[in-house]
């Protein structure tokens, strides 16, 4: 009870406290405060939902909507395909979220490239700069 107490306090969408703690209830109000732009209430509801069900694929994929970061979003999508391997939505977005990972990745082995290239050229200016006034 002291879960929903929380929820009623961080989400005053929600007219009344349930009695209990249904998922079916706790995951509509934490798609409530999703909709409503309030994701770390909807977090918070989404999580109580999947510790009482590891495996419920609406709350995961909620929860990747949710979610801080990339990498954490792609986590719940890999997750929700685990259970359902066909899931249109968890397939579409975890592609589009590869696809900018691995962009980014392309982009930081360029500047990677491109700065080491930058260091060696800048040490051969040093060395020929350290040849010619030696040998004044």
């Amino acid at each position: 009870m002291l879960a929903l107490a929380k929820i009623r306090m961080a989400c005053p969408m929600v007219d009344e406290e349930p009695q209990a703690a249904d998922p079916k209830q706790l995951l509509n109000i934490g798609i409530q405060a999703a909709k409503a732009g309030n994701k770390a209430t909807a977090r918070v509801i989404f999580q109580q939902v999947l510790d009482e069900d590891k495996r419920n694929e609406r709350a995961l994929l909620w929860m990747a909507s949710v979610a801080e970061t990339p990498e954490e979003r792609m986590r719940y999508l890999r997750a929700v395909l685990k259970i359902n391997p066909k899931n249109p939505t968890a397939r579409k977005h975890l592609a589009s979220l590869e696809e900018a990972s691995s962009k980014r990745d392309r982009q930081l082995v360029r500047y990677g490239l491109l700065a080491a290239g930058l260091a060696v050229l800048l040490l051969i200016v040093v060395v020929v700069v350290a040849v010619v006034l030696t040998s004044m």
